[in-house]
């Protein structure tokens, strides 16, 4: 019995592999460096022909959402280890994940830009927030490629960090009141919300994850691509302010005051440059 028949990589599947991964590695260190991606750049970095660099990536796009899955999940990673110390607390988790993420976009701001501010990333999303709160498949957009498949699903990945979090704070201590924005009425919104796990979210509930996570993205984008100004950034008032904004849209406001102290402990252990 060979390898492939006992669902083993053979050594030329690995070999291959281990190329296509140095090949996104070399993608996003020039990404950084130079803050574009080139298939020429790639190659002429790796001491490839173009031709060759073509069996392993089929475009540009392709290459692309490789590089954005991988920072998807490497991001992850960031937040779940910073949400870790504050393993049974939620609210906690969630606000140390979201500081995180704000840190993390400002010191790898070429990295945030493609992976969340780029047309060929953000054609192979799909909007579930059924998988963002609950997880659970992920239906990527009509026509879309196995690799941008593989990329929704680590945008998915991603989302269901603080969905799932979100979703166990209102498990704990009900869910948030109507605020004083209503959620759409429109039946492909309720749609959207519903669990592929049986277990219904208020559409409600769901519009204030919604709300406060367009806030918290909306900000970074902002503090990101330098439409803040750097003093205020450094200071990280502006930011604060949102998370204040968007206690009180969860339902936290009781807990203002100890979620500050946590964005201060996860601002001083990595500051922004």
């Amino acid at each position: 019995m060979d390898a492939m028949s006992r669902g083993r990589p053979t050594r030329r599947d690995q070999q291959r592999q281990a190329t296509l991964d140095e090949i996104v590695r070399t993608a996003r260190a020039l990404l950084v460096e130079t803050h574009e991606i080139s298939l020429r750049a790639v190659a002429q970095t790796m001491g490839m022909t173009a031709p060759a660099l073509y069996r392993y990536v089929s475009s540009l796009e392709d290459l692309t959402l490789r590089v954005a899955a991988q920072v998807y999940d490497d991001l992850l990673a960031t937040l779940e280890a910073t949400a870790a110390p504050y393993e049974g607390d939620p609210a906690a988790q969630v606000v140390a994940g979201s500081t995180a993420f704000r840190q993390w976009s400002l010191q790898n701001p070429q990295e945030f830009g493609l992976t969340f501010a780029n047309p060929i990333t953000s054609g192979a999303k799909s909007v579930d927030l059924g998988a963002d709160l609950l997880g659970g498949p992920v239906e990527p957009p009509s026509g879309a490629t196995v690799v941008g498949a593989e990329c929704t699903a680590a945008a998915h990945r991603f989302g269901n960090f603080f969905g799932r979090l979100v979703v166990e704070i209102w498990e704990r201590q009900g869910y948030p009141a109507t605020g004083p924005v209503p959620a759409p009425a429109e039946e492909s919104f309720t749609t959207s919300l519903t669990s592929k796990l049986n277990t219904d979210v208020p559409t409600e509930a769901t519009w204030a994850f919604v709300r406060a996570w367009s806030r918290l993205y909306g900000t970074t984008a902002l503090e990101v691509f330098g439409h803040i100004d750097k003093e205020v950034v450094a200071t990280g008032a502006l930011y604060r302010d949102m998370m204040n904004d968007c206690a009180e849209i969860l339902g936290l406001q009781a807990r203002r005051t100890d979620l500050q102290r946590v964005v201060s402990d996860v601002l001083e252990a990595e500051p922004a440059p």
